[in-house]
């Protein structure tokens, strides 16, 4: 009998060694959206493998796993938003804040138009200033913390791609660099084009507050007690258009609230010396400036041309304001847009130069007149508030607030250069007469005006943050409007929800933007453009 050997031993278990273990790396996690998710969703019921779902979209095939098993509540989310719109507000936890950098936008987009830089301290105090004024408005008594901080604001920036806006307070050196490169710039498209002095253009808007006075004056002081308490907040938007060689004078366009004020029920409004443009805050914006351009300008410029005997060819300057739609660009074929520089507004646009500030400064003029004829009457103050003028057209007086000098003296910087000292006796010719009409009033404090408070009058008062609150949730004006008007305004809902479904598409189709964070500024401006819509 063979003997048997000895057992073999146990198979030996791999101890580990003693210390520290290596850390596995930890791969990043990727959220996905329902948008993308639905489309997964879509490719697994049409066959395609997990595993290939997941390389594409660079995450674990165990995401997938739960995505499929998810299915049925994706599809009912995407199902609900498709029917109101819902995808596109993004998750916002502080809907204080959000409503809050709305409405900052609005803030800044204000101050550019007026060519106000806006210093970092200074607007995050103003941000803070308007969170409180939201919570107040929305009655929240103890809203989250906001403290505005630089970390907010870099992402504030980003999320809202604040970019031709001045946030820091002082003229950078680009900005001079830019402004003086412009001039040959310009030239060159002249010469190139052959445009003429004649038929090169620019327009620029400025708010109005056309029934403002001083505020040392009875008026002012008083307004409290007099009917018409908003005397000083009653503010239009006044669109100027000349030519470089002050041989054309555009008739004005104004926007208002209204479309027919109540001092206007019983006229005709396309007969007016202007053109009548309606906005619910008053200000330019890029649908708007459109239907300026092809309502307005093109048919005025035309006009002007055939009257010259000069071909219908224009070069139009504009600053690149948030108002002013950058489809203007080939909207016409015989009209040719060039936008300025960002920040270089103030040195160079024509208009800017003092062609407003002086017919602002004619207008107080005539104010002050007017109010001198009246108070000299048996009329009471009080009734100032109520005053209409005539609506009769005074082409001949209008013809002389620019003369041509004055027009060519304001566009030298645009096309010879910017000199090292910017003067501007004319402006200060205007205010001295507007600060004489001002003084010949017979009410108290009239005659105690100097220039400082006709520069007041003419100037856009820095708005309160209550003020934008408030100004936000104003509807249009419609005072005279009635049955007739709102016809005229009527939005179905259908048209609404097309639109929505429209801009859904949209975001379908580029939502495969390798640079997400295009793809995030793109969205977050949709949301901010279409929210009213969707509310």
């Amino acid at each position: 009998m063979a003997s048997t050997g000895p057992p073999p031993p146990p198979p030996q278990r791999n101890l580990a060694l003693p210390g520290p273990s290596r850390p596995k790396p930890k791969k990043a996690r990727r959220s996905l959206s329902y948008e993308i998710k639905y489309k997964i969703i879509q490719e697994l019921e049409k066959g395609t493998r997990q595993v290939d779902l997941a390389r594409q979209h660079g995450v674990n095939e165990s995401t997938i796993r739960t995505i499929k098993k998810d299915a049925a509540k994706i599809k009912e989310h995407m199902n609900i938003t498709k029917s109101t719109g819902a995808s596109m507000i993004k998750y916002f936890h502080n809907q204080v804040l959000l409503k809050t950098e709305k409405l900052l936008v609005s803030y800044l987009v204000r101050q550019a138009r007026r060519n106000m830089a806006v210093d970092t301290r200074s607007f995050k105090e103003y941000a803070r200033e308007l969170y409180a004024a939201v919570s107040r408005k929305m009655g929240i008594t103890e809203p989250k913390p906001f403290n505005a901080s630089s970390g907010w604001l870099q992402r504030f920036k980003k999320r809202n791609k604040i970019t031709n806006i001045n946030i820091g307070g002082e003229e950078t050196s680009a900005d001079r660099v830019a402004a003086r490169e412009f001039p040959p710039f310009l030239r060159e498209i002249m010469e190139e084009g052959q445009y003429t002095d004649d038929q090169v253009f620019n327009m620029d808007e400025s708010g109005l507050f056309w029934k403002k006075l001083p505020s040392k004056t009875f008026v002012v002081k008083n307004a409290s007690k007099i009917r018409g308490q908003k005397l000083q907040k009653e503010r239009i938007t006044v669109l100027f258009t000349t030519n470089a060689s002050g041989t054309c004078k555009l008739k004005l366009s104004v926007i208002h609230t209204a479309r027919k004020p109540h001092a206007y029920k019983s006229m005709d409004m396309t007969k007016l010396n202007v053109h009548w443009l309606i906005a619910r805050k008053v200000w330019m914006f890029s649908t708007l400036s459109l239907s300026w351009f092809d309502d307005c300008f093109v048919p005025d410029v035309k006009k002007f041309c055939e009257q010259q005997n000069a071909p219908f060819k224009i070069l139009l300057l504009l600053d690149n304001a948030p108002g002013h739609s950058p489809l203007l660009l080939d909207r016409h074929p015989n009209v040719k847009v060039v936008f300025l520089p960002p920040n270089t507004t103030s040195i160079l646009l024509p208009m800017d130069q003092e062609l407003i500030c002086n017919v602002k400064a004619a207008f107080s003029t005539k104010k002050f007149q007017l109010l001198n004829d009246y108070t000299n009457t048996r009329e009471e103050l009080r009734n100032l508030s109520d005053t209409t003028t005539d609506s009769k057209s005074e082409e001949d007086e209008d013809q002389q607030l620019l003369s041509v000098a004055t027009v060519r003296h304001a566009w030298r910087h645009v096309l010879q250069g910017i000199p090292g000292v910017r003067q501007s006796q004319s402006v200060t010719v205007a205010g001295d007469l507007a600060r004489e009409a001002a003084q010949s009033v017979t009410a108290a404090g009239f005659s105690e005006t100097t220039n400082d408070d006709i520069l007041e009058v003419i100037r856009d008062p820095d708005v309160t943050t209550d003020e934008m609150v408030d100004d936000d949730d104003d509807d249009v004006s419609e005072e005279a409007g009635g049955a007739s008007s709102q016809e005229e305004q009527h939005l179905s809902h259908s048209n609404v929800r097309g639109a929505i479904e429209c801009i859904e598409k949209a975001k379908l189709l580029l939502s495969d933007d390798p640079d997400a964070n295009r793809y995030e500024i793109f969205t977050t401006q949709l949301l901010q453009t279409m929210e009213p819509y969707i509310k």
